[in-house]
């Protein structure tokens, strides 16, 4: 979220389609959303995002570990 409210993005690290959509796909189209699968995760993350303009923000990143919804809150200032 941009200081000013101007801009506000929802985004997820393989792109910007919410799980649970992603999830709703996989079911009509015959894939396994792969739960119950044990899978080695990399420590890092990122997301494909451009900030739109400088200015002030605040992100919001959320991660689920052992089944506990855990926030983060950072603020950062975008240049030109």
């Amino acid at each position: 979220i941009r200081s000013d409210e101007s801009v506000f993005a929802h985004i997820h690290p393989a792109g910007s389609v919410p799980m649970a959509a992603l999830a709703v796909v996989q079911k009509d189209e015959g894939m396994s959303s792969g739960h119950g699968m044990s899978m080695a995760m990399s420590p890092e993350v990122s997301f494909p995002y451009g900030f739109p303009q400088a200015g002030d923000y605040r992100l919001f990143v959320q991660v689920k570990r052992e089944g506990k919804i855990e926030t983060g809150v950072f603020d950062t200032k975008v240049g030109n």
